[in-house]
């Protein structure tokens, strides 16, 4: 659920910086950053130091959990 929730804000804000995304989600900076990782591990985003970007795989991966 929150890795969807995670996505979701990603995909709707496009770049985000991890302290941003955390205030947003009500989590800590290193639960955003560990996150982060595993969701770039498998390329559904990207990370530039504590910027994390959408791709078009963040979409295509929101709309494979919906199903």
């Amino acid at each position: 659920m929150f890795r969807m929730e995670f996505l979701d804000t990603v995909w709707n804000l496009g770049i985000v910086e991890a302290e941003e995304l955390a205030a947003l989600l009500n989590t800590t900076t290193e639960l955003i950053l560990s996150e982060a990782e595993h969701c770039a591990g498998n390329g559904l985003i990207k990370i530039r130091d504590t910027l994390i970007l959408a791709t078009a795989s963040t979409q295509l991966h929101r709309a494979e959990e919906a199903v």
